[in-house]
């Protein structure tokens, strides 16, 4: 192929293509929930309803959420999002507003000779997500308050204050 048409070639490569038009992309909002238990005793359950809260001004679709499980000694955390003013409210009778759920347990611990509890051996660094298929989201009307809600023990032996930040992907509707 000479210079010429190879030249012509690479051109036509970058025109458009007459009758395409790329798929429009709609943006995604971004919400942070910050959620705490406050301070959380060694050995003892932490049970908080409404540890963050994030209320939309208008109606959304939520798309995706990202919890990052940031537990670094022993703990079981269980964690909810919803527009229910208390944890466990979700059920197979009344679903509505209820957005996501996980539970998760701190990394393998060893005990080094202590009277009780485990001690501190290592990280647990993953999140938990869930995106909804294309096409899909949980809406919530403006106003409506979207919360955390935490239930937390504690089985490591130092008191710490558990921070879980959620992430929620949304569009205005």
């Amino acid at each position: 192929m000479k210079k010429t048409n190879l030249f012509v070639f690479m051109l036509t490569l970058l025109l458009p293509i007459p009758g395409y038009t790329a798929p429009l992309i709609t943006p995604l909002k971004t919400a942070v929930i910050k959620s705490t238990t406050g301070i959380c005793y060694k050995g003892k359950t932490c049970h908080v309803d409404q540890a963050g809260v994030w209320i939309p001004k208008t109606k959304v679709a939520i798309m995706s959420v990202s919890a990052a499980e940031q537990a670094d000694v022993n703990l079981y955390v269980d964690l909810e999002i919803s527009s229910k003013p208390e944890m466990y409210m979700c059920n197979e009778k009344d679903g509505i507003g209820c957005i996501f759920r996980m539970k998760y347990v701190g990394p393998g611990l060893y005990t080094y000779g202590a009277d009780s509890g485990s001690t501190y051996l290592g990280s647990n660094i993953t999140n938990t997500n869930i995106t909804f298929p294309s096409g899909y989201g949980i809406v919530i009307n403006a106003n409506v308050p979207v919360y955390v809600h935490l239930d937390v023990r504690n089985g490591s032996l130092i008191d710490l204050t558990v921070d879980q930040d959620v992430w929620i992907y949304y569009v205005p509707l």
